[in-house]
């Protein structure tokens, strides 16, 4: 990987980076001093941010245009104070490099260390999924995430406290993300389910108003002073249940009920109500999926009746799902020892 960087007070200021590979994991120091910052359209495809970053790309096949044997230090292309770094092992892959930056960005990792991300950053990444970060990232330029419409991802690392920039950026978002909120070796789990708004036109009226639709947005008000409130999110759940399908449902209940930060009685018992009165939704949609995790969690808190489990195995036999199959079959005969009903694996 190769990295155009400028040298501020506080540490680097990533530019631009080129490579091979878009699952782009930033180092987190370049020149032994920490990268803490990402430029305005530093992973954006456009060129024209105004700071001089598409004139890096040089040749306009993204290659920075600098010679190969120039070391970390070195000076790149026209504007003044843009440096370039290049890992160890990067010659080997010199032929295959490219910009690493809009279609090109796939997932990216920023270090503990980087604090803030510039105006418009991602704009335009359609094939960014993933974006992982320390609660030290605390500063979202505007736009950031604009276009951003394929982020699915969150995953948070909780090394000094609660607070993050998460609220700001499901904000920006209206799609379904998934968060995960690390905290040393322990996960938390969150769904953030998609929202948008309808504009719905009363032509007798002729009053045009708006609809909303999906619970993400009520979802998205679960913060307190950019800190996660778990029982606010718990609270939310008629709405979800209300207007959001089974299987956005049933992730968000399983995202809780395996990873139960802060989760009340009342809270849980909510959810196991849930999966007792849908089983066989949950259950077709967790074979689909082949979520063996969530089917043996609904054994072991004992959310199948009979009935639910016959409509369970019979989809798992036809659908060919054959671990499911076998898991189901296990439990059926060692809950409902009854049954003689014999199916192929």
């Amino acid at each position: 990987m190769k990295i155009a960087y400028r040298e501020r007070e506080d540490g680097i200021e990533i530019v631009r980076l080129w490579g091979t590979d878009g699952n782009i994991v930033v180092p987190d120091q370049i020149g032994g001093k920490p990268v803490v910052r990402a430029d305005a359209y530093a992973f954006s495809g456009r060129n024209d941010s105004g700071n001089g970053n598409g004139n890096l790309s040089g040749n306009g096949s993204g290659n920075p245009g600098r010679n190969p044997g120039e070391k970390s230090g070195s000076s790149a292309g026209p504007e003044s104070g843009v440096l370039m770094w290049e890992s160890s092992d990067n010659r080997m892959f010199e032929s295959g490099e490219r910009l690493l930056a809009g279609d090109a960005v796939e997932s990216v990792r920023f270090p503990d260390s980087m604090e803030e991300i510039g105006r418009y950053v991602f704009y335009g990444c359609r094939n960014l999924r993933k974006l992982s970060f320390s609660d030290r990232l605390t500063g979202i330029g505007s736009g950031a995430f604009t276009r951003c419409r394929s982020l699915s991802e969150l995953d948070v690392r909780l090394n000094q406290g609660s607070r993050t920039c998460v609220p700001d950026i499901l904000g920006d978002l209206w799609q379904r993300i998934d968060v995960t909120f690390r905290k040393g070796e322990r996960e938390i789990r969150l769904v953030f389910p998609e929202h948008y708004e309808e504009a719905v036109e009363n032509t007798p009226a002729r009053i045009l108003f708006t609809q909303h639709h999906g619970s993400g947005n009520n979802y998205r008000q679960c913060f307190y002073n950019k800190e996660m409130d778990y029982r606010k999110y718990d609270s939310l759940f008629y709405s979800a249940r209300a207007q959001d399908r089974v299987d956005v449902i049933a992730d968000i209940i399983f995202a809780r009920l395996l990873y139960p930060e802060d989760l009340t009685e009342s809270a849980e018992e909510e959810y196991e109500s849930y999966i007792r009165s849908n089983g066989a939704q949950v259950a077709g949609y967790l074979t689909d999926t082949e979520n063996m995790k969530a089917l043996r969690e609904m054994s072991g808190r004992g959310l199948w009746n009979a009935e639910t489990m016959d409509q369970a195995v019979d989809y798992a036999s036809k659908t060919g799902r054959r671990e499911v199959l076998a898991f189901l079959m296990n439990e059926k005969q060692r809950l409902f020892p009854s049954g003689r009903k014999k199916y192929e694996l």
